[in-house]
């Protein structure tokens, strides 16, 4: 198989591709953050309706009590959360969202939005259906539990789970 054809290899490309295109809309919108400050950015943003407390986030990213408060320190004094006092337990203090980290996340989003739309130019509904069917396969193929958490590196991975081979699976 010459490699220009290999699946594995034009995914590859594509990757690469979004990577050249988002990265200089990531510097802009989000200047030097790490990943893992941009993924505590999503963690709270997903669970804004909740009360996160740093042992949450702890536990979220099986991280050390010292490492969670060094990063919060950080983001903290970058103005992106916010440690909030609770009325129930003097010692205890909620993680919030800054209004700007909301921006970022707002803006963050909008990026995506639009890398999307120029991904999906001149691709029919129908054609994008088989093409979500044929990714499903390659990640089962490759044991990532579907509905899962897609961003581990695979077994023994933080919210990585053993992938079980069902006939559900089968009939994608």
């Amino acid at each position: 198989m010459e490699l220009q054809n290999a699946v594995g290899g034009k995914i590859r490309l594509i990757h690469n591709q979004i990577k050249k295109v988002m990265e200089p809309k990531r510097e802009a919108n989000e200047g030097n953050l790490t990943a893992m400050q941009r993924w505590m950015l999503g963690f709270l943003e997903a669970h804004a309706d909740e009360e996160i407390y740093q042992r949450d986030i702890e536990a979220a990213f099986s991280i050390s009590r010292a490492t969670a408060s060094n990063m919060l320190k950080t983001m903290e004094g970058r103005g992106l959360i916010a440690r909030v006092p609770v009325a129930h337990d003097a010692r205890l203090k909620r993680v919030v969202l800054t209004e700007k980290a909301c921006k970022i996340k707002l803006q963050t989003r909008q990026d995506v939005r639009e890398m999307e739309e120029q991904l999906m130019r001149g691709i029919s509904e129908e054609e994008l259906v088989v093409f979500h069917r044929c990714l499903d396969r390659m990640l089962i193929n490759l044991g990532v539990e579907q509905g899962g958490n897609t961003r581990c590196c695979g077994p023994g991975c933080v919210g990585h789970k053993q992938k079980k081979n069902t006939k559900k699976t089968e009939k994608i």
